[in-house]
Order: structure tokens, then sequence, then C-alpha cells
């Protein structure tokens, strides 16, 4: 082989590289969006222990209404809520226009609760509820890009989504069981049907060819420590069939040309094994590094006991924080909905861990600056809510029995020992764990609020 030649292959190899990477960072949340889509509109669902069927199973445009907040049992998304009821549905909007009714909210007027819409690169575009919507009620027509309404009689608000496939994730405040029936009366309001003139879905699925079962890449990689050339064939596979299915936007459009000169071309007829042995190999190398680097995307800050989240739900073309929030909290709100602060160290810089005792305090006139509600949540290092023996996976301003100091302050205990009282006690386990902190309707001082941090304390004999 000539110079010449070597070098064509070096530069070939680099781009090919380059465009694992970036392919990786860029379509990570589309593969997500697929695979949770998959996992959730499959037939039969999964079945735990006990019998009974986990997680949200639904039918393409249906909805389903979960009837009681996500548990330790719920394990489809990471990083669920603990204090709400969720309305999920799958829309595929490819055949027609769906409409939403958005339910009144005069019946309920003091209750939260707001129906985001995702599309499927993970962006926030829509969010209906009270603030935007008629409180007696309204309908709005989804119409897919490029699509108009099908319906000549309807009058209401047309919604321009950005890709066929929507996600909706409503949100409805819950607070203990016996409040459960009431929230249920507000999400049985919410409805999903076909607009006139929408076409019934030809199949169930909206992948058009998904490769092999679908796998939470980023768990195969840095918590199974899988090798990588044992993911990125399928990973690529399902990342090309999906940008042909689903193109992104009009300033996605020069990355998505660079890919495709380095080797992933988005189209229905990609085959993994029809590249050149020096591409895959190179697209292999840029998906491992990809991968790090959505793992690692932060930590360059250094410790800090607390973390905000700013920019979740609308990314623009920040590409990686969109990767970065797919991984750890799939369906991401918007900040003006809702902000998000994650707490991985105490006030030491020392990584929390389960064995040790916390105390978060509150001072009565520094409560979180929220006008909804706020939560604080604990995880357990898959990114699930952690099984514990009083079924507490968050503490919050709603939460009933909460004990508050003579002065107004608010203590909360954290960790995996359990105290003297529980009334204050977010139970950890015996080793790494990490909060979320969320706060519905955001106040303007929240982006200069001083959080106070994780303390940790002498446990008594």
């Amino acid at each position: 082989m000539s110079t010449n030649e070597n070098l064509v292959n070096e530069g070939r190899a680099a781009l090919a590289r380059a465009a694992g990477m970036i392919g990786t960072i860029y379509g990570y949340p589309l593969i997500e969006t697929f695979r949770t889509c998959a996992l959730q509109t499959s037939a039969g669902g999964r079945q735990r222990a006990d019998g009974a069927s986990s997680d949200a199973r639904m039918r393409i445009n249906a909805l389903h209404h979960a009837k009681r907040p996500s548990t330790d049992r719920d394990r489809d998304v990471v990083t669920p809520a603990n204090d709400l009821l969720y309305t999920m549905g799958w829309i595929n909007l490819a055949n027609g226009p769906m409409l939403l009714t958005i339910p009144a909210a005069n019946r309920d007027p003091d209750r939260y609760f707001v129906l985001p819409l995702y599309d499927a690169y993970t962006e926030n575009f829509a969010n209906l509820g009270p603030r935007n919507c008629d409180r007696d009620g309204e309908t709005v027509a989804l119409v897919g890009p490029g699509r108009r309404m099908t319906d000549p009689g309807f009058t209401g608000r047309i919604i321009e989504c950005p890709t066929n496939l929507v996600w909706l994730i409503g949100r409805i405040l819950a607070r203990d069981e016996s409040d459960w029936p009431l929230a249920r009366e507000l999400q049985a309001g919410i409805r999903l049907e076909p607009a006139i003139g929408t076409a019934p879905l030809s199949s169930s699925t909206t992948v058009s060819a998904w490769a092999g079962k679908p796998v939470d890449v980023m768990a195969a990689m840095l918590e199974h420590a899988q090798p990588a050339a044992e993911v990125a064939a399928t990973f690529f596979t399902n990342l090309s069939h999906a940008m042909a299915e689903t193109p992104g936007t009009v300033s996605d459009e020069g990355l998505v040309a660079l890919l495709a000169q380095g080797g992933l071309i988005a189209s229905a007829e990609f085959r993994w094994e029809a590249l050149e042995p020096i591409v895959r190999d190179a697209l292999v190398r840029g998906f491992e590094e990809g991968i790090k680097l959505i793992g690692a995307a932060g930590g360059k800050r250094g410790p800090k006991p607390w973390r905000i989240s700013a920019a979740t739900g609308r990314y623009g073309v920040d590409y990686l924080a969109r990767a970065r929030t797919a991984y750890l909290g799939l369906g991401a709100l918007a900040a003006e909905e809702a902000i998000y602060v994650a707490s991985h160290f105490d006030a030491d810089k020392a990584g929390l861990d389960g064995n040790n005792r916390y105390v978060i305090r509150f001072e009565a006139d520094d409560m979180p600056p929220a006008d909804a509600f706020w939560s604080i949540t604990l995880y357990d290092q898959d990114r699930f809510l952690y099984t514990n023996e009083i079924d507490r996976f968050s503490i919050g301003d709603r939460t009933l029995g909460i004990e508050k100091g003579a002065d107004g302050s608010l203590e909360i205990i954290v960790g995996h020992q359990r105290p003297s009282s529980t009334s204050n006690w977010l139970p950890a386990p015996a080793g790494r764990f990490y909060l979320i902190l969320r706060l519905y309707y955001p106040r303007e001082e929240v982006r200069g609020w001083a959080i106070p941090p994780l303390r940790k304390v002498e446990v008594s004999a």
C-alpha cells in the first residue's frame, strides 16, 4: 500500500471515529426515545415476581393512566418523580392529526398538573396546563411536521409538532393515598383521539426496522462493562434507521451530513455489515468515547453539594446537554415549568454514602422557592427509586406527617440507619446514592438561591 493510500485510510478512520463520537452524543436521546417507546408499547409487558405488570404498557395513540405514583417497582424510565400520577401516551402523527383534551382546572383549582409534549429527540416543545389553557378545559390538535389539519370543522388551537413521534408525559400532583381518587378524577379528563380524516395505523410500532433487542446502551457500557463492539453495531443501525424515519431540525442538517461522510447515513437501508472494517472499527472507538463523554459531562466543574440543571427540556444545538439529561432524567421538563437540582456530594464535597447520616436544614424564611410545590427524591446508583422499609422515596412540602421545628425550620434526615423518629427520614441504601430536588413553577430567585447542603452528622449508638 502506498504512502498516499495510508494517509487516505488514516483520514477516513479519523473521520469515522469523529462521526462515531458525535453521532453517539447526537443520537443517544433519539435512541432512548425509540427504545422506551418499543418497551412500553410492546405486547404483554414485563412481569414482576408477584405476577403483576410493571410500568406503563399501552398501544400507540392511546393513553395509559397510572393509578399510583411511581415506586421502586417501576423501571422503564430512570429518575421518576414520586409525587405525581403520570399519564403517558406515545403518539404517532404519521397518518394524520390527533386531538388532545386538557381537563378543566377549575374542578380542582389547587392541584398542579401539566401535559408536556416531547419530540423524538426529547425536546419539550410544549407544556399544556392551567397557565396557558382554558381553565374550563380545552381540546388541541397535534399535527405532524409539514402536515395540515384534516378536520375542516375543528376551530381549536393547532400545535405543530417537530416530529411525527410525540411522547406525552402528563403529570398530576398526588399526595398520600387518600388523595389519589381526586387526582384520578382530574386524570380521567385527559383524552386522546384521532381527528376526522386520520387513517388507522398500519402497525403498533413506529420503528420501521429495529435491530436486536432494545438495550440501554449507557447502562450496558458504564454499569455492566459490556464491550463497545458488542453494543455499537446495534446502536448505529437503529440510529441510522431512526434518523431516516424521524429527521431532526433544520439546524441539525449540517451535522447529519457530516455523520454521513463518516459512514453514518440516515437510511432505512443502512446495514452495519456493509461498512468497510476500517470504518466499523473507527465507529466503535468513537462510540466508546461518546458514551464516556456523556457519562462524565458536568464532572469537569468539580464536586459541588448541589448542581442546578437550568438547561433542561429545550436544548437547541447543545447536543451534549441533551444527551446527558436523557441519561440522567429522560423526559425532563423545560425550566419555566420545573427546575432540577442534583446532589451527589455533601457539604465537605465527599460523595454521598448511606452508611453516613446527613441532615438538610431549610430555615423558615428560606424554603425552596417554588410556587406550585417542591420535593427531594432519592435514587440508588442504578438511577431508580431505592427499595426501603417505610416505602418512602421522597420528601417535600406536601409530605404528610413531616415535622418542623419550633422556629418553622425543616430538617430532613438522610441515611441508611433508621432514626428514632421516621417523620423526616428519607431512607438511603448502604452505599452510594444521589438526590434530585425538583421545584415546580420555580420563582426567579432560584437562580441565585444558596441551597443548604447535606451535612454529615454523628449517629448515636
